[in-house]
């Protein structure tokens, strides 16, 4: 099992010259302090730095402030630096590893760092791409206002991405592996490009069938060379419009089949649109608050007013889409009209010719070459488009082909059922310890679904899922694994009977060798002896988390990685 660890956490404001600094140690970590001291701000500050869409810190907090947080991944140490929006990686010498603004880079990067190899698909767009580090974290952290209930909203934002919960944990339990959940992605990227292409094709093949029902094929070539022969002093004049129609004739292909596109797009958001009207007039048959189970794919979800928002913000999304698409569509035509004009007067300009030589031959006029060949033109210009997407259609299907059974060679379902069984076994286990309600005591389904029961021993029965979910992790999974961050666990009015019990559970059962950090309002049971290797830190003051005394270490620290970033981004510019 490779460990990743927490060491420092530095939290620097420079508006009100006051920092905090946390020592984690490698064992067990005790965070002490009434409601408003600051817990939920470390734990969130900790993930917040690596770029995770943490729960909101409070009005109170300076956005401005600066965070660092040094860790190690096995033995090797790093600091992680967020500051201004920029993201900062440091080597244990201090020495600038990458710095980027851009959420797309992050996600790269921390990719690469962690070895984390989860590839998802964006809800939105349909477009396959890494998953962000909150993904990495989000099986073993369990935030105060967003872990404690059966949906998975420990971060925000998570449903950017389509069922996200089963790879993520599957991945995390080592289920399946990195490799294998990177060829999904890439076969979930080649299926939809497959669909664009095919799309592309039906564009293509209907352009093609308007243009043969107006212009219908005619043999013309030996006629047009024995007029041409005939009117050799025409020839300049002849081949200059032909040359000129055949350049407008693709014009005109290349406009419908731009138009025709957009209006596929079109209608495929309205389309989007409709289910969105449809997802909203389903909810309102819900309460506010109530849980609802995703008739598609079982997902419990909270018929919240924040999720309801998210769901209209996306339909407004949408519909920015659909009007840019429109615009869109009205510029094709506009482009379109301007060369059916541009066609027209070449037309008048061989109408003229023609009635100025009035010369018919074999019933084959001027006008006739000139038509003919930017006909041909056009379809031999669509003609070769298309064989273009058909060879991509083929090209696609046999990689479609191969990454199947790549991933069918990459799944193992003997060793799946004894990861879920053993999951389900230590879930059992803490449940019995922990006296969860016996509905609880004992779980079935997708490792991904967590307990699902209100009053008090929900709660309980959450932190077994969570206490199962790393116990499993650290004796199948290959990958790196994070430490266990427990934030708040005496939810829902834990009695002073539940309250030491959960406390004891929590310090007896980590996992061997994974740091676990929690953070709790009463003081540890006089049963739990913590270690050399163990800390506690005690938070007393209420909205006040940082203090002046801090600040001018805290400053020393970060100030010049702060300055190391700038120099970095600065090189950077004058190298591009």
């Amino acid at each position: 099992m490779k460990n990743f660890q927490f060491n420092r956490l530095f939290l620097l404001s420079e508006t009100s010259r006051k920092a905090r600094i946390v020592k984690f140690e490698v064992n067990s970590n005790a965070i002490v302090g009434t409601n408003h001291t600051g817990k939920s701000t470390i734990s969130r500050s900790l993930f917040f730095a690596f770029g995770c869409n943490v729960r909101p810190f409070g009005n109170e907090w300076d956005k401005n402030a600066a965070t660092a947080v040094e860790f190690q991944i096995g033995d090797t140490a790093y600091t992680m630096l967020r500051s201004a929006g920029i993201f900062s990686l440091f080597d244990a010498t201090g020495s600038v590893i990458w710095v980027v603004s851009d959420e797309s880079e992050l996600r790269e990067k921390m990719s690469d760092l962690l070895d984390f190899g989860l590839v998802l698909t964006a809800n939105q767009t349909n477009e396959v791409r890494k998953a962000r580090p909150a993904f990495f974290f989000v099986p073993f952290y369990i935030d105060q206002d967003g872990s404690w209930d059966a949906p998975w909203r420990t971060f925000q934002s998570l449903g950017e991405f389509r069922q996200w919960d089963v790879p993520t944990i599957e991945l995390a339990l080592g289920i399946r592996s990195s490799e294998y959940w990177r060829k999904f992605g890439q076969l979930s990227e080649r299926k939809h490009e497959l669909e664009d292409a095919r799309t592309e094709q039906r564009v293509l093949t209907g352009t093609r069938d308007k243009l043969a029902k107006q212009f219908p094929s005619v043999p013309w070539h030996l006629d047009a060379i024995s007029f041409r022969r005939e009117l050799r002093e025409f020839e300049a004049h002849a081949s200059d419009l032909a040359v000129r129609q055949d350049a407008l004739m693709g014009r005109v292909a290349e406009a419908t089949a731009t138009r025709d596109s957009l209006l596929a797009q079109v209608q495929l958001a309205e389309d989007a649109l409709l289910s969105h009207s449809e997802d909203m007039q389903f909810l309102e048959s819900f309460k506010v608050g109530a849980s609802i189970e995703c008739p598609t794919c079982g997902t419990e979800h909270i018929n919240s007013f924040s999720e309801r928002l998210k769901l209209e913000a996306e339909a407004d999304e949408l519909r920015q889409l659909r009007q840019s698409l429109v615009g869109r569509v009205k510029k094709a035509e506009k482009n379109l009209e301007e060369a059916q004009l541009d066609i027209l007067r070449v037309h008048d300009k061989a109408q003229r010719l023609d009635n100025y030589l009035d010369i018919e031959k074999n019933q084959i006029k001027l006008r006739d070459i000139i038509d003919r060949a930017g006909v041909d033109r056009a379809f031999s210009l669509i003609d070769a488009q298309n064989s273009e997407v058909d060879t991509s259609v083929v090209n696609l299907m046999k990689s479609i082909e191969a990454l199947q059974i790549s991933l069918a060679g990459l799944e193992d379902k003997k060793h799946a059922k004894n990861v879920k069984e053993y999951f389900n076994s230590c879930y059992s286990n803490f449940a019995t310890q922990l006296e969860v309600p016996a509905s609880l005591s004992k779980r079935s389904g997708p490792v991904s679904r967590k307990p699902q029961q209100g009053g008090s021993g929900g709660p309980r029965a959450v932190l077994a899922y969570y206490f199962a979910l790393s116990h499993t992790a650290a004796k199948y999974s290959k990958g790196i694994i994070p430490p266990l961050v427990i934030d708040s666990p005496h939810q829902k009015a834990q009695d002073e009977i539940n309250r030491p019990i959960v406390t004891e559970f929590i310090f007896r059962n980590k996992v061997p060798g994974q740091q676990l950090i929690v953070g709790i309002e009463e003081g540890l049971p006089a049963s739990i002896k913590l270690g050399n290797n163990d800390s506690e830190t005690r938070l007393m003051e209420k909205f006040n988390l940082l203090r002046e005394e801090d600040y001018p270490s805290a400053y020393k620290c970060i100030q010049p990685l702060v300055q190391a970033s700038r120099e970095y981004l600065r090189k950077q510019s004058e190298a591009s």
